[in-house]
């Protein structure tokens, strides 16, 4: 569990084509770990990054599914987990084929569909990578490098800036016609830090 890495957080400065990513099917161990939103003295700061309708949020809810009859054996599903190796990026899940983690070309962050291995066209699969700090509270950094991003974003829903806040990477030509708010300016960048997750899949599969 990642949560309790939130605790030692506040002590720390802003931070800033392949197999999928999955313990199921990859040839390289990949790294595990939530992600905590570091933006001081805003509505993000300290906040998961939740996947959620093939998107990421600060501000909604983890969404999750498992089909097995038995609920009991399905994992827990409440929260996110990223699994980063060999430049990919995934979520943590036990769903046939995994799902993949991609930067679409409008600089939303986003993921597969279960199942489904469509990802639209211009999309970057790569360039992504991770430290993940210590099991006892330090924490790492995750972070995407490709179409010329700066950094990740915090882009609120609503025209008066409040969120919830969809996650975008500050990819080159990012416009206001990009983000949910139709106004650039009123995203807030932020440090994507990372606390350890060392147990079972997180997850069945994310919706």
């Amino acid at each position: 569990m990642f949560k309790s890495s939130l605790l030692l957080v506040s002590l720390l400065p802003l931070a800033l084509s392949n197999p999928i990513v999955s313990r199921q099917a990859s040839s390289y161990p990949p790294i595990t770990f939530g992600v905590i939103a570091a933006r001081s003295a805003s509505s993000v700061h300290l906040q998961p990054v939740n996947a959620n309708g093939q998107a990421f949020w600060i501000g909604k809810d983890t969404t999750t599914y498992c089909p097995l009859t038995n609920q009991t054996q399905c994992p827990p599903g409440i929260e996110t987990v990223f699994a980063v190796g060999g430049g990919g990026a995934g979520l943590d899940t036990e769903v046939p084929g995994g799902q993949r983690i991609y930067v679409a070309p409008s600089g939303a962050l986003r993921f597969t569909q279960a199942h489904s291995s469509f990802i639209p066209p211009g999309s970057a699969v790569q360039t992504f990578n991770a430290t993940t700090g210590t099991a006892n509270g330090g924490l790492g950094v995750f972070v995407f490098e490709g179409l010329g991003a700066t950094g990740f974003l915090a882009c609120p829903v609503n025209t008066n800036g409040t969120g919830p806040y969809q996650v975008f990477a500050d990819v080159e030509g990012l416009s206001d016609k990009d983000v949910p708010g139709r106004c650039k300016d009123e995203c807030l960048g932020f440090g994507a830090l990372t606390a350890p997750y060392d147990g079972e899949a997180a997850a069945w599969q994310y919706i």
